[in-house]
């Protein structure tokens, strides 16, 4: 029996898009470079934080995310029961233990007083989606102390207390798929006001021309991907 497809999100492209895509193709610059660069500088002003690094997904972005934070094995990272996978593989990538807490039913994000239920002596972090656009009691979580990583892949754009949701956290995450508000077909970014962190972030994403054994990984975004995110960017903050 074949299900039938339920309709996610349509991306919002046009003409511009296509012309930015094509001015890159035509450059033959199409691998990471000034387009990558440019998309950054512009995220990191739109969002209101020091730095912004594009990365090849979502996903590469947790994981980076906690690896510049230090999080590995041993440690613990508290997320919500209602949840999209790729927390869960990022979590165990980075060697950790994920540990569910449960969620507000009325917002469907995580319920801050069961995620201060949640800690240990092991608690490194905890990843906080901001489910449907729609932001997590922030405040709250944050007075529990132990650093927060907003995952945005629903919410660039929004905003709590007249701050760019994003900007709160001690790292931030967003993916660019397709079927997200700002689409490049696949990318994703991590933001911060750490310039510590963000140069850890850059550091483990690309294995090139690297001086030591260090685990490094190819989680580079295209030229194509982000001129087509500039575009976007500016649709979106228009």
């Amino acid at each position: 029996m074949t299900l039938p497809l339920i309709p996610h999100s349509r991306p919002c492209l046009g003409a511009e898009e296509a012309r930015a895509a094509a001015a890159v193709v035509a450059s033959g610059q199409i691998a990471e470079g000034s387009e990558v660069a440019a998309f950054e500088r512009e995220a990191a002003g739109y969002l209101g934080v020091g730095h912004a690094v594009c990365v090849s997904s979502g996903t590469a972005a947790l994981y980076l995310a906690l690896a510049a934070m230090g999080v590995g094995p041993g440690d613990e990272v508290v997320v919500p029961s209602f949840v999209c996978a790729a927390l869960l593989h990022a979590v165990a990538a980075a060697g950790a233990a994920p540990v569910p807490a449960d969620i507000d039913p009325e917002t469907l994000n995580i319920d801050p007083a069961d995620a201060h239920a949640r800690l240990s002596r092991r608690t490194k972090a905890i990843i906080v989606p901001h489910m449907f656009g729609l932001p997590a009691d922030l405040d709250r979580l944050a007075a529990l102390g132990v650093p927060l990583i907003e995952d945005c892949a629903q919410a660039i754009g929004g905003e709590q207390h007249g701050r760019a949701l994003g900007s709160i956290g001690a790292a931030a995450v967003f993916s660019f798929y397709a079927t997200k508000v700002l689409a490049t077909g696949e990318g994703g970014m991590v933001a911060t006001a750490s310039a510590a962190l963000a140069e850890r972030v850059r550091d483990i994403k690309t294995y090139d021309k690297k001086g030591d054994r260090r685990r490094r990984f190819n989680f580079k975004m295209t030229d194509i991907q982000a001129a087509i995110g500039r575009v976007q960017l500016r649709r979106l903050a228009g």
